[in-house]
């Protein structure tokens, strides 16, 4: 008996292996790099989390990489571009104050290079990914997404920075890119839901990038819930950058609850994740 449960675990394993030898490489390379960063280059202080949190937002890129590049002509179809865009504005903003200034870095040694090199990671994979999923809906003939929409979460995201932002920079031009960074973040995966929600079903890595992305997110709520007290501006009884950043982090986690529940559904019942239409659900 006990031969034949070894047996087949064994058989599920080597399955598993077979069929997702990238996934499992990609997960254990994560694991090996993030706990050698962590001994060597962290001091384990709370601020590491900002650097965890971008490490894990790496991952999900990583496996929507993988994603594309096993299943390509599926995965161009089910990638959105326009959250890409967003994304990698994001990121650049992010970084023109991350590598400048040291006002939103972490205190550890994370924030001496490491930070900075794993967000510029990042933005790697959204350059190349946005070159795959391009060249991938031209060459399969994909409509492509209106670019409206992107411009105009853009001009909501960088008004609504120029007039609620931290100030920790101690100068108005990063500050401002920084909350911009946070605000754009925070819509950047409205288009990926949309797009996901009407093919219905969701890609096994695609569903992984959302979950990290959610890790990522849920980590940086974590801080921020601590800190953000600290974001209140000398002269003013109002916190209004706190609660900008309290908010946005907040919306984030809400907007992908609900795609968590079925993520964490299928992990159960080892299934596809199927997002239900509207005209599916029966109140």
């Amino acid at each position: 008996m006990v031969g034949q449960m070894a047996a087949a675990i064994q058989h599920q394993v080597r399955l598993g292996a077979k069929h997702n030898g990238p996934e499992i490489l990609v997960y254990f390379a994560f694991a090996i790099i993030a706990t050698a960063v962590a001994q060597a280059a962290s001091d384990m202080v709370f601020s590491g989390l900002i650097t965890l949190s971008a490490a894990f937002l790496l991952l999900g890129f990583t496996m929507l990489l993988v994603e594309v590049s096993k299943n390509y002509e599926k995965s161009v179809k089910s990638t959105s571009l326009s959250s890409l865009y967003l994304f990698m504005t994001c990121l650049c903003c992010r970084l023109y104050s991350t590598t400048q200034y040291n006002g939103y870095l972490p205190v550890d040694r994370t924030g001496q290079g490491v930070y900075q090199c794993v967000e510029g990671a990042c933005l790697l994979c959204v350059v190349v990914l946005i070159a795959l999923v391009k060249h991938g809906q031209k060459k399969y003939g994909v409509a492509q997404e209106e670019e409206s929409a992107v411009f105009f979460l853009l001009m909501v995201c960088f008004v609504s920075a120029l007039f609620v932002h931290p100030y920790l920079n101690n100068k108005t031009v990063p500050d401002v890119l920084w909350a911009m960074a946070l605000y754009v973040e925070t819509v950047a995966m409205l288009p990926q839901l949309y797009l996901l929600a009407n093919l219905g079903e969701v890609g096994t890595n695609q569903s992984h990038f959302v979950a990290s992305t959610f890790v990522s997110r849920m980590i940086i709520f974590r801080f921020w819930f601590t800190c953000y007290k600290e974001l209140q501006p000398k002269n003013s009884w109002l916190n209004l950058p706190g609660w900008g950043v309290i908010g946005s982090q907040l919306f984030q986690l809400i907007m992908v609850a609900d795609f968590m529940w079925l993520y964490i559904k299928s992990f159960r019942d080892n299934s596809k994740i199927v997002i239900p239409k509207a005209r599916d659900v029966v109140v």
